[in-house]
């Protein structure tokens, strides 16, 4: 039989220097000993992803993606419409539901005759600061320039008062997604759709200190749930947030209101103002509908509410009608710093879906110095023909005309120069240069709007 080795000694060379590590001391908590230099950063894109709440599509890629494309409202419009046409399909014609969304879809069209007064009631309700409450301000601050800050203050009392029970439904619609998700677990569950159903309902500050302390403690729960997942992280601390939200000082507005009110003159005028917010507040809380209210916003926010669990059109729609949302109310924004306007109109049994983009301080420099000017860009979409831009820029009585029309159609569209001259001088202005060329791809509203990515441009603060 072979021997067996029996080896003794390890197997190394009498010249290596072997190195002893020492004992790792108790008191340090992380051994350092062994340090490597890092060679590059590790990839944070998963670790960014993970706490957007979008899981494909971050926030400003979102927004991003808006301004690459002009006509982002324009082709969901047309999606929307598209989707009557399905519904017409469905045998389920004596479904409640389905015939109300059928009426909304037909009602959301307009016709020509009714396209100023549309444009008018969408430009009215843009913003908020409209009426004679917002007029006595900018009067106030025309006279007194340096009281920017208490008037923004009374501004964001206002804002508080008001946003109150938007705040405590937000809560509760994250409430109702927590509580849905733990379905597994019937406890919390049912306290989740409790609060959720109490916040729906306007409080006084002291019942909201009661709701408050209870949702945060039965986020607690959630948080030591072994259901609770990455997802649900985000809904916390979106509804955490929307506690931090609501106003709850209730002599916050009557501080900032005062602080205003020393800088008015007169008891005539300070009674006026006092007047103006406390009916300007009433008729916000007692929901008074606005005359001025654009009808196409209403409907589409009609059939936007539509869009749930119940209806028989959520299986056709997708993801549409969330992207609609983010497209619509990030138009106009702090990123898109324009004047907004969508037309879905109905014209000899043809459907024409329109969206403006209008810059109303578009400032050239000419030989006498920078001048304001108006800029537009029409993008709209004929069913049938194809796609438009139409660019113009005024300055005074002057007006310039791009038009960008389907390469079938160029011909025909560039023979209407003497027809479009006519157009333009009928209503009180010259034409000093118009361009028909081919559309050969929808141009961006950074390629449109040139100073656009300047406005963008934020302020880098670090606190």
């Amino acid at each position: 039989m072979a021997d067996i080795l029996k080896v003794t000694a390890p197997m190394v060379s009498k010249n290596a220097i072997q190195t002893n590590k020492t004992a790792q001391d108790p008191s340090v908590p992380f051994d350092l000993q062994e340090i490597h230099n890092i060679i590059r950063n590790n990839p944070s894109g998963g670790i960014l992803g993970s706490h957007n709440v979008y899981q494909n599509e971050t926030g400003a890629a979102v927004l991003m993606n808006l301004l690459k494309d002009p006509d982002v409202t324009v082709n969901y419009l047309k999606n929307i419409y598209i989707l009557e046409e399905i519904i017409n399909l469905l045998p389920i014609n004596n479904n409640t539901v389905t015939q109300e969304i059928r009426q909304l879809f037909q009602s959301l069209l307009i016709q020509p005759e009714q396209i100023v007064e549309e444009l008018m009631r969408q430009e009215y309700s843009s913003t908020l600061f409209k009426g004679e409450l917002f007029e006595f301000l900018r009067e106030l601050l025309h006279e007194r320039p340096g009281i920017k800050k208490e008037v923004a203050e009374l501004l964001k009392a206002m804002n508080g008062i008001l946003s109150r029970q938007d705040v405590l439904d937000s809560t509760a619609n994250n409430l109702d997604y927590l509580s849905d998700k733990l379905a597994g677990s019937s406890t919390l569950s049912a306290k989740l759709a409790e609060l959720a159903a109490r916040a729906r309902y306007p409080m006084d500050d002291g019942e909201f200190q009661v709701l408050r302390q209870n949702i945060l403690q039965i986020l607690k729960d959630v948080e030591n749930s072994i259901l609770y997942s990455p997802q649900m992280e985000k809904i916390v601390s979106i509804i955490i947030y929307n506690l931090s939200r609501y106003q709850d000082n209730p002599q916050y507005l009557n501080e900032a209101l005062l602080n205003v009110l020393i800088h008015v003159d007169g008891r005539e005028s300070k009674e006026e103002l006092k007047a103006l917010l406390s009916e300007y507040l009433e008729n916000y809380k007692n929901g008074i509908k606005v005359e001025n209210d654009s009808r196409v916003m209403n409907i589409l926010a009609e059939i936007i509410g539509k869009q749930d669990r119940k209806t028989d059109i959520q299986s056709l729609n997708g993801d549409k009608i969330e992207k609609i949302i983010i497209s619509l109310l990030s138009s106009p924004c702090n990123y898109t710093p324009l004047l907004h306007f969508v037309i879905p109109l109905s014209f000899h049994d043809m459907t024409a879906f329109s969206e403006l983009w209008i810059d109303p301080n578009n400032y050239q420099e000419t030989k006498d110095g920078m001048e304001r000017g108006i800029h537009v860009l029409i993008t709209f979409d004929i069913n049938g023909i194809g796609q438009f831009e139409a660019e113009f820029w005024m300055q005074g009585d002057a007006l310039r005309m791009h038009l960008f029309c389907p390469k079938e159609y160029y011909k025909i569209f560039s023979e209407l120069y003497g027809d479009f001259k006519e157009i333009i001088s009928g209503h009180g202005y010259s034409m000093s240069e118009i361009k028909i060329d081919s559309l050969k791809k929808p141009r961006s509203l950074m390629e449109v709007f040139k100073t656009l990515p300047y406005r963008r441009t934020g302020v880098d603060v670090k606190i």
